[in-house]
């Protein structure tokens, strides 16, 4: 991850670890937390993360299999100051292909979620690509 230099490389590595993922869940039904990070929730990226965490672990101590997106946040911080990019450039080049590779197949929007133009983003993806959508 750390030699990663655009969105896209990184979410190569992304899709590498659901694919993994992917071999291992029977039946296939991986799942992503989707919710404030950079805007909105609690107006602070390390509460964000923290609540993120929380729901991520919460998920998987019920056996859900769960795409753990937080070690990547570090990084996505480092490629968009490096390269300022947008954080629509992120999405689209990072989450984009993550959603339309199928192998994610439900999204659990976490308390707080509509305050946060990226979640905004995946829940008209959800849509969009008619994703299992589950409001916690």
């Amino acid at each position: 991850m750390a030699e990663a230099r655009t969105f896209a490389e990184l979410g190569c590595i992304a899709f590498e670890v659901l694919q993994r993922m992917d071999e291992k869940v029977v039946p296939r039904s991986i799942g992503q937390v989707c919710g404030p990070i950079t805007t909105g929730g609690r107006s602070s990226i390390v509460v964000n993360l923290r609540e993120f965490s929380r729901y991520i672990e919460l998920l998987q101590s019920k056996g859900l299999a769960i795409f753990d997106q937080v070690p990547f946040e570090k990084h996505l911080f480092r490629i968009r100051g490096v390269n300022y990019q947008s954080d629509s450039t992120l999405l689209e080049d990072f989450y984009g292909p993550i959603f339309e590779s199928g192998i994610v197949k439900i999204l659990y929007f976490i308390p707080g979620w509509s305050s946060s133009n990226g979640a905004m983003w995946e829940h008209r993806q959800a849509v969009r690509l008619n994703l299992t959508i589950d409001y916690l």
